[in-house]
């Protein structure tokens, strides 16, 4: 039976899955990635051996399949990084990753963000109100977007600057192709003229000759050459579909494409996103909307919240443990904003953000359950900033990102949100990738493969015992934010109201 494969290169490991017409997982091969470097405060990069290990890897998945054809595949990476190549795609240096902070403490390019940031501004009110000016990438977040590209052109220059994605699609194809839109959304890209932000890239020195051409997630751009084929026995031809961020794959792999529709993806970072049918505008927010391939938008936002600050405070714990006493110990006394460094981008953008404790914890089990609940609370603090953009439908949430393996941590969070908690069969990225790829080779659609392939593995209701108390220390939370000047309006608003 032919099979579809999802390439999922995270910043750990790169991770293969083969996946049939069905859903079902045929094979699954990962090999690790060198570790980031951090040579210096703020700065973050690494040895930018993707297309080596995504190759290797594929050709022990080759290996793996018995013969059965290879429909297509697709690749899935993590957004904000950046990686200088030559002309054919080949890296030239070091990424620099997606927390690397280095532009922001160049002088010279920050100058520049600022005069990108009023050029956009006067745009903006330049613009007719039935028509504003996309907010995709915010001008606050200029030197954070396009930044790391203006710092490797003044610093380690390049002829071409590409994604991680696009350095593995190069390496299979034999040359560089366009990215999707969703990997160069934070770039600046506008996914619904295609185009880079032309006014802006002078302005920060970039030149647009060095970035690759754009085209939507899903499209087949180009098939698998013959130097790529000897490397990873995958056939001559075999198609090459535009893949997306890992964020929006883990979406697809949770079986969140239609309007109403939301997603989490709880890993070291939270990640929420919705589906709505027509280009939001959230203005002074930090959310971005990548287009589907079906023309559909998904409004989201990455918050620096995440189960990272798990181990963080409990370096060597044993997390399961922990879940299972904080399960007994009930809610927590206190609650907390569980940031493990300065700053946040979503559900509010505020640089100088920085971690709270409403009271002390007495004990390491409630400190363990307060940090769950905390995520949970940010959790539906971006749900309700995501509601603005669209109709959240009344249907369970879908989780995916490695705690949702957590039974407790899960019950928690559909209480917290007032809403069934539903896992999906296979909630990983590459499976997300495999997907997408099936939806423009053996499916017509992305709708009509997330129909045959994606299924739910079970489901979690809130625990209305707890809701009370959960509910009480989620107005606490929401006002330490206040406090702190991080949120004004209406957030208290549930999202599922």
């Amino acid at each position: 039976m032919t099979v579809v494969v999802g390439v999922d290169v995270a910043t750990a490991a790169v991770r293969a899955t083969a996946v049939d017409p069905s859903g079902a997982v045929v094979a699954t091969v990962a090999r690790p990635l060198p570790a980031p470097q951090r040579p210096r405060p703020g700065w973050s990069e690494q040895p930018a051996s993707y297309a080596d290990v995504a190759l290797e890897v594929l050709r022990t998945l080759a290996g793996q399949l018995g013969g059965r054809p290879v429909a297509g595949l697709a690749v899935t990476s993590t957004s904000g990084t950046v990686v200088p190549c030559d002309a054919r795609g080949v890296p030239e240096g070091d990424a620099l990753l997606y927390d690397d902070r280095r532009a922001t403490e160049d002088g010279a390019l920050l100058a520049r963000a600022e005069c990108a940031r009023r050029d956009a501004h006067r745009h903006e009110a330049e613009a007719s109100e039935q028509a504003p000016a996309p907010d995709e990438v915010p001008t606050d977040e200029l030197p954070a977007a396009l930044g790391r590209i203006a710092w490797l052109e003044r610093h380690r220059r390049a002829p071409r600057y590409l994604h991680v994605a696009d350095v593995v699609v190069a390496a299979l194809a034999g040359g560089i192709q366009p990215t999707d839109t969703s990997h160069a959304l934070k770039g600046g890209a506008d996914p619904e003229t295609l185009s880079w932000p032309g006014r802006l890239l002078p302005l920060l020195g970039v030149d647009e000759e060095k970035l690759p051409a754009l085209e939507r997630p899903g499209a087949v751009v180009a098939e698998v050459c013959a130097e790529a084929a000897a490397r990873t026995a995958l056939p001559v031809g075999t198609p090459v579909v535009l893949g997306m961020t890992d964020g929006c794959t883990g979406q697809i792999a949770a079986g969140a494409v239609a309007a109403g529709d939301a997603v989490s993806v709880l890993g070291t970072t939270l990640v929420v996103k919705a589906v709505t049918d027509t280009r939001p505008h959230l203005p002074g927010t930090a959310v971005y909307s990548h287009r589907a391939p079906d023309g559909r938008w998904w409004p989201g936002g990455a918050s620096n919240v995440g189960a990272g600050v798990l181990i963080a405070r409990s370096p060597g714990a044993d997390l399961a443990a922990l879940d299972l006493a904080a399960d007994r110990h009930g809610p927590a006394r206190v609650c907390c904003y569980p940031l493990t460094r300065r700053g946040e981008r979503f559900p509010f953008a505020r640089p100088d953000a920085d971690g709270f404790w409403t009271g002390e914890p007495r004990d390491g089990v409630e400190e363990h359950r307060a940090l769950l609940e905390g995520v949970a609370f940010t959790e539906r603090l971006a749900l309700t900033v995501l509601g603005r953009a669209g109709d959240l439908a009344a249907r369970p949430l879908s989780a995916v990102g490695g705690a949702s393996r957590s039974e407790v941590w899960l019950r928690i969070r559909a209480t917290v949100m007032r809403r069934t908690v539903s896992v999906p069969e296979h909630p990983t990225s590459g499976f997300g990738a495999a997907v997408l790829a099936a939806s423009a080779t053996v499916h017509g659609s992305l709708a009509e493969s997330v129909a045959e392939m994606v299924r739910p593995s079970h489901t979690v209701d809130p625990d209305e015992s707890q809701s009370e108390a959960l509910e009480a220390s989620y107005g606490r939370f929401l006002a330490a934010l206040r406090d702190r000047g991080c949120l004004d309006g209406d957030e208290e608003t549930a999202a599922t109201e």
